[in-house]
């Protein structure tokens, strides 16, 4: 591993020299956060595969955290691997990527990776977020703020608020200072909802690859159908999207094994997983 390095401002990053074919960590400052990722930039590939974190155990794991970052070197692409900075100096587990009222974090990473991606010679069209659970959202999110990019993504959340409601409850507390679902303001929504994100953006991804294992029924329940409503009642055409059912009772929620992830991974980076015409 290369190290690490810090980032004053986050426009320096224009002029960042990456390390090449070495896994890095970029600690970037911006405003009063400090975002963190490490990346791997293979110059060879004109591809990237950018991952965010699921749930993570506190008491196993102090942010930042990376989470599947020794998957690198099986993957056909430069890779980044993202730390939520929401959960820094907390107990949570989730976080979503939400921030605060002041600073939303998704979309102010959003814009470290406009800059930080052409840096990699990578263009948005060969930019592909993967994330599973709440990860997923976050892929599912940067895809909207990112135009062109592609969602890889498997039993993620589409909304916050459906989600487990203890873990739902403590992150709308903890970064809006709301104590009730109920009484989250219709303001707020587009950053918890992945079919408000799409209105509120005017965007739908080009390309998206949802894995749902049919056998987790709070998912299909809570998440799947009520996203597919809700882009149904906005009038949204979900032009791109390709929902990939499997079925898989042991695993449930949990995600597709590693080894079989890495495979549909590279089969989409080599085309060998065409979405329909």
């Amino acid at each position: 591993m290369a190290g690490s390095q810090t980032i004053n401002e986050h426009e320096d990053l224009v002029g960042i020299t990456l390390q090449k074919d070495e896994m890095q960590e970029l600690k970037i400052k911006r405003g009063n956060h400090t975002y963190c990722m490490k990346v791997h930039f293979k110059p060879a590939h004109k591809k990237c595969v950018i991952f965010s974190n699921g749930a993570l155990d506190p008491k196993k794991n102090s942010p930042p955290v990376y989470m599947r970052n020794s998957w690198s070197e099986d993957i056909d692409a430069s890779t980044i691997f993202i730390d939520d900075p929401t959960l820094h100096g907390t107990k949570l587990r989730l976080g979503w990527g939400q921030g605060s009222r002041e600073t939303f974090h998704l979309e102010e990473i959003a814009d470290i990776l406009n800059i930080l991606l052409p840096r990699m010679n990578v263009t948005a069209e060969d930019a592909y977020f993967f994330g599973s659970s709440a990860g997923g959202f976050m892929s599912l999110y940067y895809a909207v703020l990112i135009k062109g990019s592609t969602a890889v993504v498997n039993n993620p959340q589409t909304k916050v608020l459906n989600y487990l409601r203890p873990y739902a409850k403590s992150i709308v507390r903890h970064s809006y200072g709301i104590d009730e679902i109920e009484d989250v303001e219709d303001s707020l929504l587009y950053r918890l909802d992945i079919a408000e994100a799409i209105r509120h953006h005017g965007y739908f991804p080009e390309k998206v690859y949802y894995f749902q294992n049919q056998s987790c029924e709070s998912d299909i329940e809570n998440q799947l159908n009520p996203f597919m409503a809700s882009l149904k009642s906005y009038g949204i055409d979900p032009k791109g999207l390709n929902i990939i059912s499997y079925f898989d009772e042991q695993l449930g929620h949990n995600p597709i094994r590693k080894n079989d992830t890495l495979n549909i991974i590279n089969k989409i980076l080599n085309g060998e997983l065409a979405l329909p015409v």
